[in-house]
């Protein structure tokens, strides 16, 4: 159920009444989502990060890095933080995890920061070819697996994101501890790549995408 709608940079955000799940990469998308969530909701929030050992789980610090500032930021504390691990992530293994929460009733509805990639302009002109294909503006459904995933960001790119960033006042605070990067070592793309570790390679789709859209990585 729909408790009332709040308009970060003009994209409608729904805020769902009862617990609720987030599902929290790290990444600048969900962080502010989950920002955002921890402002409007008094009910237990979930957050859900999943580390994949192909990339080394340095999404994982990331994330909570992020959780720990936005408590800080929203002195929301009211939140429990689920981490889990796989050898290499993909959304048909993620969904399943997460639908076990969904089926206890542990939560309601699962938000997830999921964006549209950029225009396939700025796309053509990156490193790496474009993998993540259903962020194509108008191919990700609004809610989802029986309505009970919802990506709000689901027809807004990065240049939207980084709005919503400016208008929160959140660029110096926020931005810099998110981390967007897609660094694989068993990837040949990457054998000349020095790894990032915990920082951005600079040099994936993802950081590319990031560069665009917000003029720096960190």
């Amino acid at each position: 159920m729909i408790n009332y709608s709040i308009s970060p940079a003009g994209v409608n955000l729904d805020i769902h009444s009862g617990p609720i799940g987030v599902s929290c990469s790290g990444g600048a998308d969900s962080s502010i989502l989950l920002y955002h969530l921890m402002r409007e909701k008094e009910d237990t929030i979930h957050i859900f990060t999943t580390g994949n050992n192909q990339r080394s789980r340095y999404n994982v610090q990331a994330a909570v890095n992020v959780v720990e500032k936005i408590i800080q930021l929203t002195s929301n504390s009211n939140i429990e933080h689920h981490i889990s691990y796989c050898e290499i992530q993909t959304r048909e293994e993620l969904f399943p995890k997460l639908q076990v929460y969904l089926d206890s009733n542990t939560t309601g509805i699962i938000y997830t920061g999921i964006t549209s990639n950029p225009p396939k302009e700025v796309t053509d002109t990156f490193g790496l070819p474009v993998t993540e294909t259903n962020r194509t503006p108008g191919n990700n459904p609004y809610m989802h697996h029986n309505n009970t995933f919802y990506t709000p960001w689901f027809n807004s790119d990065k240049l939207k994101i980084a709005e919503m960033y400016k208008e929160a006042n959140l660029l110096e605070e926020l931005y810099p501890i998110t981390r967007s990067c897609e660094y694989d070592p068993t990837s040949n793309y990457f054998k000349n790549i020095e790894d990032p570790g915990t920082g951005h390679c600079g040099k994936c789709w993802w950081c590319e995408e990031r560069k665009w859209a917000f003029g720096r990585l960190v």
